[in-house]
């Protein structure tokens, strides 16, 4: 049955006609934040209301928090926060983790494994640009004059 949202007007399929909300409006009201349409403000909003309700949390707790809510986000995104000043996390010294997952490093951007990692994916993007280059064969020049007939 083809029903319009109530909440936004929005028409959408359902089999229940108990109360015509799609959806989106529905996981909206779940979250509070149907009137943000942005998935990753969504995810902001999220982690400074957690951050608020729990100010000592650490983030890899925040993570594995709102894994359990079915929201997913990354520690990138999370200490991207906070180095713009969006997010204040009491156990999180920005200048002494790893950008990539996280881990507590000495020096640097990023840990050993992640360096590693990032180094290897350059050395596999070379290699393939070296192979495209090679199989790419230039076009002989021919030195003639050219007249019209």
């Amino acid at each position: 049955m083809l029903l319009k949202c109530e909440e936004c007007g929005k028409f959408f399929g359902s089999d229940d006609d108990s109360r015509a909300i799609c959806s989106s409006c529905k996981e909206g009201a779940v979250t509070g934040l149907k009137h943000i349409k942005d998935p990753k403000e969504q995810r902001f909003v999220v982690a400074r209301n957690i951050v608020y309700e729990q100010p000592d949390i650490s983030p890899e707790d925040l993570i594995k928090q709102m894994k359990e809510m079915g929201i997913e986000i990354t520690v990138k995104e999370i200490m991207s926060y906070v180095r713009q000043g969006r997010l204040t996390l009491k156990n999180a010294d920005v200048d002494s983790m790893c950008e990539d997952c996280g881990k507590k490093i000495l020096s640097g951007r990023k840990c050993p494994t992640c360096t590693k990692a990032f180094e290897q994916s350059m050395q596999k993007a070379q290699t393939e640009i070296k192979k495209s280059q090679e199989e790419v064969k230039p076009i002989k020049k021919v030195n003639r004059m050219h007249t019209r007939n």
